[in-house]
């Protein structure tokens, strides 16, 4: 299974920029691409099969080349794979070493990961919001009509939000101007209200929009799913510490919600590849 990044296994330098990217970064705006002269190929049949309500109209050539750039974690990168993978578009997905993310952090665009590059151009594109709103529209996982790209914006915010909430403790993990033990004592007491509180009320927030859907914009799957599924498996891996790995368990339509994600033929085969 795919890891994520603990403080324990890494040190703040080399971690605090992959782990906070998963909290912090904000929505941007949809990029109106279309599928083009590429909508014949095996991946798109993939694609229009699974979705064929939103796959977009023709007009616009798809990148031949993809490639995506990020640490050997979930992180930021997770969600952008996920759509291009429910998407059935193929892509390169690069993995950086903390060790070459040292050497390589100056050279990068605002000095932080993931990076996508198409078609082999030199210069690469950021930004993972912006990533998931381009993969959705070359995947049709983002909706082209206003209302249903709002009520995908709306869930995504949503889950950021919830993200939002998490940061002052992953923060604070990371300070090394506090004693371990204070550190510690504050990062327990600021998660075990979490998980008391805030996370509980942002899923109930999310298991309502699953009463009577199986995803959470319609009867599709956008990036919205794609998002908050990394999100799910974040909070129910067991690695965030004080956040009990069964704090999903009493969400019913979450946890289908999550294993008819899991269980789609193209993210199975993803997480389920030997590292």
């Amino acid at each position: 299974s795919r890891r994520f990044c603990r403080p324990s296994r890494t040190s703040p330098a080399q971690c605090v920029s992959a782990e906070l990217a998963i909290s912090i970064e904000h929505s941007m705006s949809a990029v109106n691409f279309a599928l083009g002269a590429l909508a014949g190929a095996a991946a798109t049949a993939v694609a229009a099969d699974a979705y064929p309500s939103m796959m977009p109209s023709l007009g616009f050539s798809r990148p031949k080349d993809i490639e995506l750039q990020y640490f050997d974690i979930a992180g930021a990168a997770e969600k952008v794979r996920f759509t291009l993978l429910m998407g059935g578009v193929p892509f390169k997905d690069t993995r950086v070493s903390f060790a070459d993310w040292g050497k390589m952090k100056e050279t990068t665009k605002f000095g932080q990961l993931p990076l996508m590059y198409l078609n082999g151009e030199e210069k690469p594109y950021a930004q993972s919001g912006a990533m998931l709103r381009f993969a959705g529209a070359i995947t049709g996982l983002m909706p082209k009509d206003p209302v249903q790209a709002f009520k995908v914006d709306e869930a995504i915010g949503l889950d950021e939000d919830l993200r939002r909430e998490m940061r002052p403790s992953i923060m604070l993990s990371y300070d090394q101007t506090i004693k371990p033990k204070e550190k510690a004592r504050k990062v327990k007491e600021m998660r075990e209200k979490l998980a008391a509180n805030e996370i509980p009320r942002f899923l109930s927030h999310f298991e309502k929009m699953l009463e009577n859907s199986e995803y959470l914009c319609g009867s599709s799957a956008t990036i919205a799913d794609a998002q908050f599924l990394t999100t799910c498996r974040w909070l129910g891996s067991g690695i965030i510490d004080h956040i009990p790995a069964d704090i999903m368990t009493k969400y019913p339509n979450i946890t289908a919600f999550r294993a008819r994600m899991e269980a789609k033929p193209e993210i199975a085969a993803y997480l389920n590849k030997p590292k």
